[in-house]
């Protein structure tokens, strides 16, 4: 060997750590870091842990995609304070994560300017008073606070006809861009408003008890964060005031009745100080669109938790979905390694979604940024119904292109700066269900005797859509006449109340693949077919939910192309008054699991042919409204009457199996008879279930037999020939193992039986 040299061995241990670093290296270099920073300590922890929530899910679904490059997560708290927001600036700034999805305001406004300065992208999922020059980096996924307060003058205008109204706001970054946002649009819709403004709660007291003693009940518009709310409020109702109330997106949570929780009235009235407050959101996930709709049940499926989720959720979960989808972007773009010119090639992806025609599709509709990086997004608005946050009965929403004659007919309205709005219904549904008698597998339908019940607000122009002008598209039997109401009146709150009965067979697919330890859901579907959901929208009546029902016992969906996406949000599951005591007692071979009813969208993903809808907008959604029921077959009586007759004709056979040689023609007989017996067994079972085109769980149990009847008859000639040829030994060895196999097959499919019992 010469000197110096290395020794042979060396030459394929640099090999082989060659080839174990190569998948390495690409593994370190094939994953880029997305940073949140969020509340989750303090006082926004409720929203901000949501938030954060939905942030790991977009990480996790984007990641189970497998596409490249892998996505990781660096999660920092700002514990609700500017100080907490800039110390996780600075964090994210000395790492390198390539974009940043942000939450509050407060927060936005204290760590974008460090951010700025790295030339590190923000996408503010909820904030509405970040962004502009001060922040060049932050990119708004929500309307602004200036925006905020202009959707309360539309819907003030254009959906509670009120043209007198009175302005409480707090003098600060949050409360002025509101006000002035209100004060440009009711100059423009003609609104009369007197502003009180505010900085410390006492001065917030005094405002409002000027604004009660306003003459003429004008509405009174409170644009301040939740802090404020409680004594403002309170001092409202104190002086007895009984003008229409509206605030703004800090309002709109179902828990914000828990901010009064120290105050005497709500020992007798939990909704004293809240109920009939109107609020504006981004989102009230009761009448949200399909695709809020699936990420509502995905999110409850992995992280579980009390229904309806704060809009912070979704919001949040576009922003890192964008943010995903940009560092994804950057990474391919940019063959620079260095994470400066990753984070300009992000910056440069979020700067190409400038207009409707460059959109991405979001949870809540086309997502592209204006030029001072925000986002025109319309608002939702809600009512308190007690404690319970609802959406209200009629909502704005955008129309994209509106022709001449809904202009002229003031069935679209011009909210300026070229953005159109619709009125859309929203009726609340509910049904209870007063007794499934049959189901019939054979013919695939169930009969069903229930009541249908709405809520909405009735409207006489051209361009509305009845909400009662439903159809049950599974309804095979029966009869349902929508002018024909079981009782119609008028309620205190301005909505119409109308119920139905209805009895009849519905088709329904049955799912056989595991009879007979099968479990089904039945399903009642309604459907407004000649109005879409930007006109119509169904959503669960909670306000009938008791709050401490029950369940029948336990137990429990998606967007789909073409196919109905059920809303999992402020589902009824089981609940006791919405279902009759003895609603099954003639299924006497099932047991009642769930009773679940819930929203119903028909998506179909397609312009179908309208040239005004192009892009992500380019789909029609038809909202409707579910029952689904779910039924456990009681296993023991269709194993009796299915499986033991089987068993027993198998263990006859068993015992032939040890006859002499000399009763071989009766063993013959037997297994001819078993095989015939099984054989008339599994026609019995398939013509009781109809036609069926795939194999039965059942089935395989029919086959196992059938082939042990092969095998007894198989072993028979064996033997007979064996003795024949004088092979007395071997003709036992063969009885002998036929008799193991057939004991280890029954006893095999025994256990498989168990094993499914407890597993299906």
């Amino acid at each position: 060997m010469a000197c110096g040299a290395p020794p042979w061995w060396t030459y394929p241990l640099i090999l082989l750590v060659t080839l174990f670093a190569i998948p390495l290296a690409k593994a370190q270099t094939s994953a880029v870091r997305i940073a949140a920073v969020l509340s989750r300590t303090g006082r926004d922890s409720s929203a901000g842990s949501a938030a954060l929530d939905a942030v790991q899910l977009a990480v996790d679904e984007a990641n189970a995609t497998g596409e490249t490059p892998r996505i990781e997560l660096e999660p920092y708290d700002d514990r609700s304070t500017d100080e907490g927001a800039r110390e996780a600036a600075r964090q994210v700034v000395a790492g390198d994560a390539l974009v940043v999805v942000g939450g509050t305001t407060t927060s936005a406004l204290a760590s974008a300017p460090l951010l700025g300065e790295a030339s590190i992208p923000s996408l503010l999922g909820y904030a509405q008073g970040a962004g502009g020059a001060s922040n060049p980096t932050a990119f708004r996924l929500v309307f602004s606070a200036f925006e905020m307060g202009e959707a309360v003058a539309n819907r003030l205008r254009y959906v509670l006809g009120t043209t007198h109204a009175v302005v409480i706001y707090h003098d600060n970054p949050f409360g002025r861009p509101n006000a002035e946002g209100f004060r440009n649009a009711a100059e423009r819709l003609g609104i009369a408003a007197t502003y009180h403004a505010f900085t410390t709660t006492a001065e917030s007291v005094e405002c409002a008890r000027l604004a009660a003693a306003e003459p003429g009940q004008p509405a009174i518009v409170l644009i301040m964060l939740d802090t404020f709310a409680p004594p403002v409020l309170a001092e409202l109702r104190r002086q007895g005031t009984k003008s229409l109330l509206i605030g703004t997106s800090p309002f709109a949570r179902d828990d914000f009745a828990d901010r009064f929780a120290q105050e005497p009235e709500l020992r007798q009235d939990p909704g004293f100080y809240i109920d009939g407050v109107y609020a504006v959101s981004p989102l009230i996930i009761d009448s949200a669109n399909a695709d809020t709709v699936a990420f509502v049940a995905r999110f409850r499926a992995r992280f579980g938790g009390a229904l309806p989720l704060p809009w912070q959720a979704a919001q949040s979960f576009d922003a890192a979905r964008l943010a995903i989808a940009a560092a994804r972007a950057a990474t391919r773009q940019a063959a620079a390694p260095d994470v400066r010119t990753r984070r300009a090639a992000v910056l440069a992806y979020l700067r190409s979604l400038d207009s409707p025609a460059h959109a991405v599709a979001s949870l809540t509709g086309p997502l592209w940024f204006t030029a001072e990086r925000g986002r025109q997004q319309f608002a939702r608005l809600g009512r308190f119904h007690g404690t319970l946050f609802e959406s209200a009965p009629v909502q704005l929403v955008p129309v994209t292109v509106p022709t001449s004659a809904e202009l002229a007919s003031g069935a679209v309205v011009d909210l300026g700066l070229g953005r159109y709005a619709r009125r859309q219904q929203v009726a609340y549904t509910g049904i209870f269900l007063n007794e499934i008698p049959r189901v019939n597998i054979d013919q695939s339908t169930f009969t069903a005797d229930f009541y249908l019940w709405m809520r909405f607000v009735p409207r006489a122009d051209a361009d509305a859509a009845d909400p009662a002008d439903i159809d049950f598209p599974d309804l095979v039997k029966g009869d349902f006449d929508a002018k024909r109401s079981a009782e119609e009146s008028d309620l205190n709150d301005g909505t119409t109340y109308r119920l139905w009965h209805l009895r009849g067979d519905f088709r329904n697919d049955f799912d056989l693949h595991h009879y007979p330890l099968d479990r089904q859901r039945l399903t009642l579907r309604l459907f407004n077919a000649r109005a879409a959901s930007d006109r119509v929208v169904y959503v669960q009546d909670r306000r009938s939910i008791s709050a401490d029902a029950g369940r029948v016992r336990s137990d429990g969906s998606e967007k789909g192309s073409g196919a109905a996406a059920a809303a999992p949000a402020q589902d009824d599951r089981g609940r006791e008054d919405r279902i009759a005591a003895a609603a099954f007692r003639n299924l006497t071979q099932w047991e009642a699991l769930s009773f679940v009813q819930r929203r119903d969208i028909l998506v179909t993903e397609s312009a179908l042919g309208n040239p005004r809808l192009v892009g992500v907008a380019g789909i029609r959604e038809l909202s409707g409204y579910r029952l689904d029921v779910e039924l456990a077959r009681r296993t023991l009586p269709a194993i009796t009457k299915t499986l033991l007759p089987l068993g027993i004709m198998g263990l006859i056979m068993l015992g032939a199996l040890f006859f002499p040689h000399r009763m071989a023609t009766d063993k013959v007989t037997i297994v001819v008879t078993a095989a015939l017996t099984g054989a008339v067994l599994l026609a019995t079972v398939n013509s009781q279930l109809g036609t069926v085109g795939y194999t039965m769980a059942v089935e395989y149990v029919f086959y196992i037999f059938f082939l042990l009847c092969l095998l007894a008859i198989v072993e028979v000639a064996v033997a007979e020939r064996l003795h024949a040829a004088k092979r007395e030994m071997a003709a036992a060895r063969t009885a002998h193992v036929t008799r193991g196999l057939f004991l280890v097959a029954m006893i095999g499919t025994a256990v498989a039986a168990l094993v499914a019992v407890r597993h299906w």
